[in-house]
């Protein structure tokens, strides 16, 4: 049996973002597979109470327990971090770290003290895991990992969701807290047990500009599947007549969108605002009659019944998109770019369209330029699957039947066995 321990960098036990699902969907499969599996995350506090619920509900006794750590921010005032632990209905061991008390405490701007606290929790608890695998996608626990006591007691992989996360290529620290030291985590990187690719697009991305070899693995089939294990329920929404769009942000398409909103004023657009939908994101947006934007949801089932049509129009190196797969999976057609790794989350489907896709050129704020794209072939797709019924229906069955066939076929123990394998290495 393997003792896994995985380091969350995403904040709350809830977030929208399709790299907290792969990284919770793994140990829920390797869980499910007898495996002991542990994580260490941010929780707010009616999060621990309701997966405790739930955990009782199934007849699992969540243990919780409380331990107030005195820490001592970078002005020399000294806070009391709470952290949590509890075993959820998966089975999984949760250490939460309190949220809000920590980002009072460490600021983001104070990285260096927020580091070194964050080093002495992890290695902490990794410590009294006694963890085979550790798993993590952040260069803190990549370097802690590799000086930790107990380092020839456990193998250690990096879960690479983006490119921005190497620290080499065009996209390299593009996103705030990747790649803190490109240079010291390339050679760290290439002393690590594994590192798995979450689709073709990251792992040629990590070899032509890096020359670094990694392991592709689709997400685990859990990752799609709904809450109590079953296929997914397919959606027939012919009669819905709204197009839906989740995470709008430049880099997601957001210049898409509003041309689309724009062209056809009589069609309604309803969007999920995510980790990457600032405030003038959202202002561009509420200024456009038919376009409505709805808070970040962990249910997705309410985008899900809602939407005829979804738009994943965005313009960077995607990993994969799980939005994408997840519609599919439902019978909702999607209208998506051919940026990174989506058109393998299309699965061959119709329809994927060619974009401008951001160069890594950044403006004086960071953020990427956007280019200018072409949206005629977008108006073309969403007019002819808004309008024509016929059409839709038949792109609706195309897309269940599909998706289900390429659901089915994959290997649930990919994963467990990739990673049994580095233990036969030894």
């Amino acid at each position: 049996m393997m003792r896994v321990f995985l380091v969350q960098t995403a904040q709350g036990l809830t977030p929208s973002s399709g790299g907290y699902k792969a990284n919770v969907n793994l140990l829920r499969s390797l869980s499910d597979q007898g495996h002991a599996v542990a994580q260490i995350c941010y929780a707010f506090e009616d999060e621990v109470k309701e997966y405790a619920t739930r955990a009782e509900a199934k007849g699992i006794e969540p243990n919780v327990t409380d331990a107030l750590v005195p820490v001592v921010d970078p002005k020399g005032v000294v806070h009391e971090l709470f952290v949590k632990t509890f075993t959820d209905e998966d089975k999984i061991h949760n250490v939460a770290i309190a949220r809000d008390a920590f980002n009072t405490a460490y600021p983001r701007d104070e990285l260096s003290t927020r580091m070194q606290t964050l080093v002495r929790l992890f290695s902490a608890h990794i410590a009294a895991f006694k963890p085979t695998h550790v798993i993590f996608n952040d260069p803190i626990t990549m370097k802690l990992t590799a000086f930790h006591p107990a380092r020839h007691m456990f193998k250690r992989i990096n879960i690479i969701h983006t490119a921005e996360q190497l620290p080499f290529g065009p996209f390299v620290a593009g996103v705030d807290g990747h790649c803190l030291s490109p240079r010291v985590e390339n050679e760290m990187l290439r002393e690590l047990d594994g590192i798995w690719s979450v689709s073709m697009a990251v792992k040629e991305y990590a070899w032509t500009y890096g020359q670094l070899e990694t392991t592709f693995l689709v997400h685990p089939p859990m990752t799609y599947l709904d809450r109590d294990g079953g296929m997914p329920v397919v959606r027939n929404n012919v009669d819905k007549d709204e197009i839906g769009m989740v995470n709008p942000c430049p880099h997601k398409g957001l210049s898409i969108l509003i041309a689309l909103a724009k062209k056809f004023p009589d069609m309604k657009f309803v969007t999920w605002r995510s980790w990457g939908s600032r405030t003038v994101h959202l202002e561009q947006l509420k200024a456009l009659p038919n376009v409505k934007i709805e808070r970040t949801t962990e249910n997705t089932d309410e985008i899900w019944d809602r939407i005829k049509v979804l738009l994943a129009p965005s313009l960077w190196h995607e990993a994969w998109g799980i939005v994408v797969t997840e519609a599919q999976l439902r019978g909702i057609p999607v209208i998506a770019s051919n940026a990174g790794g989506l058109p393998e989350a299309k699965i061959a489907l119709p329809y994927c369209i060619p974009v401008n896709e951001v160069t890594g050129k950044r403006q004086a704020n960071g953020d990427y330029v956007i280019p200018e794209q072409d949206i005629t072939p977008w108006e073309q797709a969403l007019e002819t699957v808004m309008t024509d019924r016929d059409e839709y229906q038949a792109l609706q069955a195309l897309t269940a039947t599909t998706a289900d066939k390429w659901l089915r076929g994959m290997d649930p123990r990919a994963h467990e066995k990739w990673l049994l394998s580095m233990m036969d290495e030894q």
